[in-house]
């Protein structure tokens, strides 16, 4: 029998694509980066200070 045989694209596509993607995510993550400090603020409640006559 004869056997064709299958051409294997090695690591080379699924490595550009993922550096791809990773690259893309660092690019949106810098763009975004001088709107996302607004956004982050979290609201904490100021402790209530007792009277020192009580």
């Amino acid at each position: 029998m004869i056997y064709s045989e299958e051409k294997s694209t090695g690591l080379a596509v699924p490595l550009i694509a993922i550096l791809l993607a990773i690259t893309g995510i660092i690019a949106v993550l810098v763009g975004a980066g001088g709107h996302s400090s607004a956004g982050a603020r979290v609201w904490v409640p100021q402790a209530q200070q007792q009277e020192a006559g009580q």
